[in-house]
């Protein structure tokens, strides 16, 4: 069974990869909700990271919401 300290590593390292390139930003909200947005990663600390929309609205994650499939990061097809 895999640590989820590992887990969380391999989401920081993820996010670490797509620091500054626009990406496609899919949020769940929990219910079946979700939303798109367009976007990029502009600052990441120990524990969250920034993304950046393209409204100028950011909006901070932690890495469990990438590991929890809470907030994905798709190609952005601009």
């Amino acid at each position: 069974m895999r640590e989820i300290g590992q887990s969380l590593c391999e989401a920081k390292a993820r996010v670490q990869q797509i620091i500054g390139v626009p990406v496609l930003v899919k949020i769940n909200s929990g219910r079946g909700k979700s939303a798109l947005y367009h976007g990029k990663v502009t600052a990441i600390f120990p524990s969250i990271f920034t993304v950046e929309l393209d409204g100028g609205e950011k909006r901070t994650f932690s890495y469990s919401d990438v590991h929890t499939k809470n907030i994905m990061f798709l190609p952005n097809k601009q």
